[in-house]
């Protein structure tokens, strides 16, 4: 057993790292499948007079959101490089003044070194070379919509295969609880985030517009994004907006009005809204969920932390149904009670 699990490990974490390529998109596909599940559940749950609409039109309804809804982020988000590759210089110029008043608070020589590795920074050249990342994503993005337009298709048709997979009818019934149990757990986690992640992105919008920030529809959704990420997330989604009113702005007001109110907003909205809608908690330890995200960071990067919460909930779904595999998924829940478990049973010897 050990032998097997001491070869087994080095093996899938290569195939993780060096087949991310081929993976990350079926990944994100996959992700976006459950959201979109999601999505069409709710507004299936919708009645308006008595009235609900069928389920083509839910269906319908929640596919043109996911496809439209990636498209249109997709155009935002490659006008607002180009606008911002356009007011590199002008930024750059004044990151230099910054610096040079910095120069009186912290001495001549602190600030020449930190002065000599701005200087380093070629802000035209990186932003350029962020265009050029963002135009290679776009391809990845047309992989993605086209696995998930298939996955759509094929949902009626793998439901029926599924028994057919299994030797048995309870074996059939078994997998059949692991996949819906995976299901609910990610599409409540995906739902509920998303919404949240909306409120956090709209208040940043609105107030970067109120106080004047440039690129405020960039922000807003890179704050919207960067919600996904569990701890770190909240911190950088109120560091970077923050920074861009520090450079563009002649006085610090503009810049502590971001931080105080946008980061006040997402305190409550991640403290307050979220667990409220939540209703239970996703019972996962908070170290294990900080270790899983530098994990699948150094796999699979941005993306990896984006789906770092998706993976370790799956994780200790399968791991909580294979006996040789349940301590792992105690060690990865907060109270060692598993999903489908009660506190009274999960004691029992």
């Amino acid at each position: 057993m050990w032998f097997l699990a001491t070869a087994t490990v080095p093996i899938l974490l290569g195939l993780l790292y060096f087949g991310r390529d081929f993976l990350i998109p079926i990944a994100l596909a996959l992700l976006l499948f459950t959201l979109d599940v999601a999505l069409i559940r709710r507004l299936e749950s919708i009645t308006i007079g008595g009235w609900a609409p069928p389920r083509w039109v839910s269906y319908l309804l929640g596919n043109c959101v996911m496809i439209v809804g990636m498209v249109v982020l997709a155009l935002v988000i490659s006008g607002q490089l180009e606008a911002m590759k356009e007011a590199g210089p002008r930024f750059a110029a004044r990151l230099e003044y910054l610096l040079a008043q910095v120069t009186t608070l912290i001495g001549d020589r602190q600030a020449a070194n930190l002065i000599g590795s701005i200087e380093d920074i070629d802000l035209g050249a990186w932003i350029s070379g962020l265009i050029d990342a963002v135009s290679g994503l776009f391809g990845v993005v047309s992989l993605v919509l086209a696995y998930l337009v298939f996955m759509l298709a094929e949902r009626g048709a793998f439901a029926e295969k599924l028994p057919r997979l299994c030797t048995s009818p309870e074996e059939a019934a078994r997998l059949s609880a692991i996949l819906r149990s995976i299901s609910e757990s990610v599409q409540q986690y995906m739902w509920i985030n998303t919404l949240t992640s909306v409120m956090s992105g709209a208040l940043a919008y609105v107030v970067l517009k109120l106080v004047g920030v440039e690129f405020a529809v960039f922000l807003a959704l890179f704050v919207f994004l960067v919600n996904f990420i569990p701890n770190i997330g909240s911190i950088l989604a109120v560091i970077l907006p923050t920074l861009v009113a520090v450079v563009q702005f002649d006085t610090l007001m503009p810049a502590v009005i971001v931080a105080v109110v946008n980061g006040g907003g997402n305190a409550i909205i991640g403290n307050v809204v979220q667990p409220a809608m939540q209703g239970k908690s996703l019972n996962l330890s908070t170290i294990m969920v900080m270790i899983s995200l530098s994990f699948w960071s150094a796999m699979w990067g941005g993306v990896g932390a984006f789906m770092a919460v998706p993976l370790t909930m799956v994780t200790m779904i399968v791991c909580a149904e294979v006996p040789a595999l349940r301590s792992v998924a105690i060690l990865l829940s907060s109270d060692g009670v598993l999903p489908g478990e009660t506190p009274a049973t999960a004691t029992e010897p």
